[in-house]
């Protein structure tokens, strides 16, 4: 029976970040892992010793993509989450954009991959989002922006500021901790998505926090579905596994759930 899809790339990438920290690994160690459970890209993490831009010289960067490479991984992305308020603390907001923006560059010479970023838009000045947005441009790179908190007036800024190159990230326990249907907000978004992620949360407050994927509240197929349809979409789906205290094992739960939600006809 085939599966149903749109063509889209719905491969999971998980998020390397959380697990190298949890096995007190090296990376190289924790590619390994990921394509023994049969997974075939991952996600990077800016913010990680040794993956850090600032740590990283032209032979470093091809160094990293040769090693995810011999592990059978390609790269999907980057992340780059700081806390949000660094972006309006006069303390650290020059850092945070000039770490944001050396993100960008990192992600055009690891093959123009994607960047996703958590950025509250309507409490950051106007100016910091438009620096960090024209390094995308400049760089020709894919900047997809996480508000889950006031999605609404991401949407608002995007479609002010239209741009090929920069829209909107979307994570599924962010949306369901607040209550927010995941496929409903993929919808909505139409042609602003940019990177999904694959994450699970539980509505019901007294169970607060993230959960391994399949155990929340997320609705699987249809927001594979949304996702699946969202023109402008890069692929793969980013793995989320903050958040978990087993992330090793919350992948191959969270790859057989969505294996499993593939639409068959």
């Amino acid at each position: 029976m085939p599966t149903l899809s749109h063509g889209s790339d719905l491969r999971l990438a998980p998020t390397l970040g959380p697990l190298v920290l949890t096995i007190n690994q090296s990376s190289r160690k924790a590619f390994t892992l990921i394509a023994e459970q049969g997974f075939t890209a991952v996600q990077l993490d800016a913010t990680l010793p040794g993956i850090r831009p600032r740590e990283l010289d032209t032979t470093a960067r091809r160094d990293l993509l040769a090693t995810a490479a011999r592990s059978g991984l390609s790269v999907a992305g980057i992340d780059f989450m700081i806390p949000s308020e660094h972006y309006s603390d006069p303390q650290h907001i020059d850092r945070a954009v000039q770490a944001a923006v050396a993100a960008c560059v990192l992600a055009a010479d690891l093959g123009r991959v994607p960047v996703s970023l958590n950025l509250p838009i309507a409490e950051v000045d106007a100016s910091v989002v438009q620096m960090i947005a024209d390094s995308a441009d400049a760089h020709g790179i894919t900047l997809a922006i996480h508000d889950e908190a006031d999605l609404d007036e991401l949407k608002r800024w995007l479609a002010a500021h239209a741009s090929p190159h920069v829209g909107a990230g979307l994570d599924p326990a962010g949306l369901l901790i607040r209550g927010k249907d995941p496929a409903g907000e993929a919808q909505a978004l139409s042609g602003s998505l940019r990177v999904a992620r694959l994450s699970d949360a539980s509505k019901r407050q007294a169970d607060g926090g993230r959960q391994v994927v399949g155990v929340g509240s997320l609705s699987m197929m249809p927001y594979r579905v949304s996702i699946d349809l969202a023109p402008g979409r890069v692929g793969p789906v980013v793995l989320d596994l903050r958040g978990l205290s087993s992330p090793l094992n919350a992948m191959s739960t969270a790859k057989q759930a969505w294996d499993s939600a593939a639409v068959q006809f």
